[in-house]
């Protein structure tokens, strides 16, 4: 557990798309890794495995909150009448290109290289609960979050400062 790499899920084992993909294709690829493995968020990316960005279930909600006003409601939810769902809401994003709502990279990743406490630090400076893990080639190769550093916390605890 000396490096990043030793605690991340690597990228074979995580949902990606292309960046070609449409916000339909990441939301059932999103259901469905999130009723296999709880994993709430898609990578997105080029052609050559470079990540775009990360696609998260509060950028799912918002692309569909954006829609209220163009669809008659909340998803043309019509709240005095239930039964009344109209499906032009959905119909104007589900072939929507999902790198429109991807939140981007920029600097918040950590090379698989790297110490777990530096992810750590992104972790709590940048906010955010998920870090891309890339290699020496900054190709990405794996993702690291909170929930992975808790065997780092418990070894920290283990150590005998004496």
């Amino acid at each position: 557990m000396d490096r990043v790499s030793d605690l991340m899920i690597r990228l074979s084992d995580y949902p990606t798309l292309n960046k070609k993909a449409t916000f339909e294709d990441a939301v059932n690829l999103m259901h469905g890794s999130a009723m296999d493995k709880g994993f709430r968020w898609v990578l997105v990316l080029d052609e050559e495995e470079r990540i775009i960005g990360i696609l998260t279930l509060r950028a799912v909600f918002q692309a569909l909150g954006s829609l209220a006003p163009k669809a008659g409601g909340w998803l043309g939810i019509s709240f005095n009448r239930p039964e009344m769902f109209f499906w032009e809401g959905l119909k104007l994003v589900k072939d929507t290109p999902v790198t429109k709502f991807v939140r981007p990279v920029v600097d918040a990743y950590v090379v698989e290289s790297d110490p777990p406490a530096r992810a750590m630090e992104i972790i709590m400076q940048k906010r955010i609960t998920i870090v891309p893990v890339l290699d020496k080639n900054l190709k990405v190769v794996g993702i690291i979050r909170p929930v992975d550093l808790l065997p780092f916390i418990k070894k920290l605890f283990e150590t005998d400062l004496a």
